[in-house]
């Protein structure tokens, strides 16, 4: 996010090996003030979005917004952010990357970076009849994490989305389908 945003940056993420790579995303920045995660209550959710600047969320979800972590069936059935968390989202810069987490920004009308679907598992590809190895899911997925923090490192976000499908070098269907679903909204 090239300094754009100075104070307070709270990221939201589930504690889910599946997404474990995303980490990356904010690990290493200097303005995280708050980590809000599967064991944090919807009251501490709400308070966290409410001081924050910029909000990273990163993980699961679909159009209605962020997931959890799945249950022991694997069933998702909470949501950390959700409609009703939109009114402490607005005005603010926000990177969400989950599956349909560009559907959820149009509705609410939300300003950032924002990912649609994105292949991070076999049966993903299988879903959108993308052929892929579950090595190369894997492998692509850790460069396409790679290369997203290096562009919120360096790129203003309005960029990104142009930058991350020039950096794309194997250029295969699994790679394609995640680097050009990447949205920014004013």
């Amino acid at each position: 996010m090239k300094q754009q945003t100075l104070n307070g940056m709270v990221v939201v993420h589930a504690n889910d090996p599946t997404t474990k790579m995303l980490s990356r995303l904010y690990e290493m920045r200097t303005d995280l003030v708050s980590h809000v995660t599967e064991t944090s209550s919807n009251s501490e959710v709400r308070h966290a979005l409410k001081d924050a600047e910029t909000v990273m969320m990163l993980g699961h979800g679909n159009p209605f917004g962020l997931f959890s972590t799945p249950d022991k069936k694997g069933q998702y059935v909470r949501f950390l952010v959700e409609g009703r968390h939109v009114e402490f989202l607005r005005g603010k810069t926000c990177v969400g990357i989950w599956c349909y987490a560009n559907e959820f920004a149009l509705h609410y009308g939300l300003h950032g970076l924002f990912s649609g679907m994105v292949i991070s598992e076999q049966e993903e590809a299988d879903a959108y009849h993308i052929v892929a190895t579950k090595e190369e899911i894997d492998r692509e997925i850790e460069k396409y994490a790679s290369r997203l923090t290096w562009c919120l490192e360096n790129c203003e976000l309005r960029d990104i989305p142009a930058r991350m499908q020039a950096m794309d070098d194997v250029r295969s269907s699994l790679t394609q389908f995640n680097y050009q679903n990447l949205y920014y909204y004013e």
